[in-house]
């Protein structure tokens, strides 16, 4: 079935929680023994025992770097799934270092089974943190660093911590330094805007004053999307704080969707000729353009794998969208998806051994992952209608959008569809994308 191009805009530069208007009537899939719905248990966490940090001074240095430094320590572990915090109410009175059996007994008889230690030292509007780690089976400090930055940095500085702590056990980074790039209206038009991993620190990137759509980010920070500033769509990239704006002239019309390659040199996006919607590339400065797909059908929504050696896409030549995958040369491109009868949106795990999408088998629309080698697919979310997903840089959380109530709004959850959390709650926002 043919579409216009205003029809192909919708699919290509909007989130998929608007494609059910759209979509065709569902068909008998073959398959289906690929379409599994999961409730997978969670992992044994690590029990943690979060105490005060110890401050000199006045109450007044409590509520401003203590208060607010533990609960974003608190806030980070436990968002990690490696972690559960121990109940305060239960922490011994008096007791530190766990350097004999007793003390360390005291704390283990609280449910923890490591200790975060953490005491400050301030100098006018400078802090300073230590932070030790205690093994308390084994009295033992595991890991013991210094932090030093402005007072009003605090909360980064428990960030940083988590950070170090999180890496520690599980030997990746963790996610608390990084941020969440997006799409909202709360302002009037839909603009792009930032926010840090948990929503706070919002702030806003765009000011076109029409629509700012379909960011996406590389490693550095760098960041592409769809302008509609000017007559017909056009291709913009950007720095992570807003700064440094300039168009991306590709010579081809719709200039949707974009996708900045891993090592940021190329751009590939859904571009039109003559009113028929393909998989382009460009360079990152303008020119060099070459057409990747020829088909018939309409192409959209391309994104890089990790290596840069292919290119995910959604394409209806099947009769509805489905994912596919083609090299940057534009040859062995070959369906991907076969469960579902529609999947749209999907990016590549930064180890590249998975996809998630947005999915629908039945009913609304969801978040699916797949193994990229075997096909085996699994449905993470039932609530809403749910699309757009994109990886954490650490490969363990995933950020999509989902509408609920009449209002989207931007979520994370594990990769088993468990912990999801909210992120915003100022009018509708979408597209989200997770960057270093």
């Amino acid at each position: 079935m043919r579409r216009t191009s205003s029809a192909l805009l919708a699919l290509a530069a909007s989130s998929a929680l608007a494609l059910p208007a759209m979509a065709q009537q569902p068909q008998k899939q073959q398959n289906q023994d690929l379409w599994i719905s999961i409730n997978k248990p969670t992992a044994r966490k690590v029990a943690v025992a979060v105490p005060d940090l110890v401050t000199p001074g006045t109450a007044t240095l409590k509520s401003t770097l203590s208060d607010p430094f533990i609960a974003t320590l608190k806030s980070d572990l436990e968002f990690s799934g490696a972690f559960s915090v121990a109940d305060p109410a239960h922490y011994p009175q008096g007791f530190r270092d766990p350097t004999t059996p007793e003390t360390a007994d005291q704390w283990r008889a609280g449910g923890a089974e490591v200790l975060v230690d953490t005491r400050a030292q301030v100098s006018g509007d400078r802090v300073s943190v230590e932070g030790r780690v205690w093994d308390l089976p084994s009295r033992k400090m595991i890991m013991g660093k210094r932090y030093t930055g402005g007072a009003s940095y605090v909360e980064r500085i428990a960030h940083t911590l988590a950070n170090d702590i999180v890496k520690y056990f599980t030997g990746k980074d963790g996610p608390f330094l990084t941020s969440i790039v997006f799409v909202s209206d709360r302002d009037g038009s839909k603009e792009i805007y930032a926010m840090d991993f948990d929503g706070r620190n919002v702030r806003r990137l765009t000011s076109v004053h029409s629509l700012a759509l379909s960011p996406a980010g590389g490693k550095s920070g760098k960041i592409v999307y769809t302008s509609y500033g000017k007559l017909f769509p056009q291709i913009w990239m950007m720095n992570a704080d807003g700064s440094g704006k300039h168009e991306v002239p590709t010579g081809v019309e719709l200039n949707a969707s974009p996708s900045l390659s891993p090592d940021e040199a190329q751009i590939a996006f859904a571009g039109s000729a003559k009113g028929n919607s393909d998989i382009y590339v460009v360079s990152a400065a303008g020119g060099g353009l070459r057409r990747l797909t020829t088909t018939r059908a309409i192409e959209a929504s391309p994104a890089w794998s990790p290596t840069g050696r292919q290119i995910l896409y959604t394409s209806d030549q099947s009769g509805n969208p489905q994912i596919y995958v083609v090299d940057p040369e534009g040859t062995g491109a070959r369906r991907v998806t076969f469960a579902g009868n529609w999947n749209d949106e999907a990016a590549w795990s930064p180890d590249g051994a998975r996809i998630a999408f947005s999915c629908r088998n039945e009913g609304d629309f969801n978040v699916c992952l797949m193994d990229f080698a075997t096909g085996q697919t699994v449905q993470l979310t039932a609530e809403g209608s749910n699309g757009h997903p994109t990886w954490s840089p650490d490969g363990e959380k995933i950020v999509y959008s989902s509408r609920r109530g009449g209002r989207t709004n931007i979520y994370t959850m594990d990769l088993n569809g468990q912990n999801k959390r909210q992120l915003t709650d100022s009018g509708n926002n979408l597209q989200p994308v997770w960057l270093p």
